[in-house]
């Protein structure tokens, strides 16, 4: 009965891309940002979306998703289904290549999954001409710091490594081991496609929901690989926000530290 029951779900699983336009794009770059650590691939790649005034052409809605809908942010009572999008920018004056970017409200809560949307999404930009696969994601090192925040990379071949260490992005003796999700799936199966793929990981405490310092410094290290100028004050006030965010944290775990000691010693001997 199971085995029946769990076949049927196999088969019912479904990805569909969806299509709004058709742009005509050459020799393009795909860079993907979906929620993952410290939000960093996403609010980066939504900040590159505003800035550089980018245009959507396309959803991906998959049943690999998890099983719910959002309700509309305008608070009008309407529902958005959980989707992944693509956007487009063409090479112009200040951007050197033709640019899709993907975002989106999730990844797949599904192993195969993964694996299923990867490929789609492959395939697709494929189809318009998409050389080079840029994924974006974060690192937790589980301890906040005030330190600035470096940015890990790990690419598919020594070529696109070189191109990257120029930017100050940390390839060899990285402390990590593997890239779990969207992030590393996609730059394997752009390898398999005959593409260079790079994952660029800010460096995060894991902690905070989100963390702008290390957007901030993912962007930067985009803004020089593209040679695009970009505004960055809107990431700079968030940062700062996050910076009293993270003093608050530390004076509390210091006021905790702080009142475990004078605990102990009203203990005093017991023997």
């Amino acid at each position: 009965m199971f085995i029946y029951i769990s076949l049927i779900l196999l088969f019912m699983g479904s990805t569909a891309i969806y299509l709004s336009k058709k742009p005509k794009l050459s020799n393009a770059l795909m860079i993907e940002g979906l929620p993952g650590i410290g939000y960093i691939g996403k609010n980066v790649v939504d900040y590159l979306i505003d800035e550089l005034k980018a245009e959507k052409f396309g959803e991906i809605l998959s049943s690999y998703f998890p099983p719910l809908v959002l309700m509309n942010p305008k608070k009008n009572g309407l529902i958005e289904e959980l989707k992944n999008e693509f956007y487009f920018v063409k090479k112009r004056k200040d951007i050197k290549h033709d640019l899709i970017l993907l975002t989106g409200d999730t990844q797949s809560i599904d192993m195969q999954g993964h694996f299923i949307i990867g490929r789609k999404i492959i395939e697709a930009v494929q189809s318009f001409d998409v050389k080079r696969v840029i994924t974006l994601g974060g690192f937790s090192t589980g301890a906040l710091s005030k330190k600035k925040p470096r940015v890990f990379g790990a690419g598919t071949n020594e070529k696109i490594i070189n191109e990257f260490e120029k930017y100050n992005v940390l390839f060899k003796k990285s402390p990590i081991d593997q890239i779990i999700g969207a992030s590393g799936i996609l730059l394997s199966i752009a390898k398999r496609h005959k593409m260079d793929g790079v994952c660029l990981m800010g460096e995060t405490s894991g902690i905070l929901t989100a963390d702008p310092r290390s957007t901030e410094e993912v962007v930067n290290v985009l803004a020089q690989y593209f040679g695009f100028k970009i505004n960055l004050d809107k990431l700079e006030i968030r940062a700062k926000e996050m910076d009293k965010i993270i003093k608050k944290i530390e004076k509390i775990k210091e006021n905790i530290v702080s009142s475990k000691k004078v605990q102990n010693n009203q203990l005093g001997y017991i023997g």
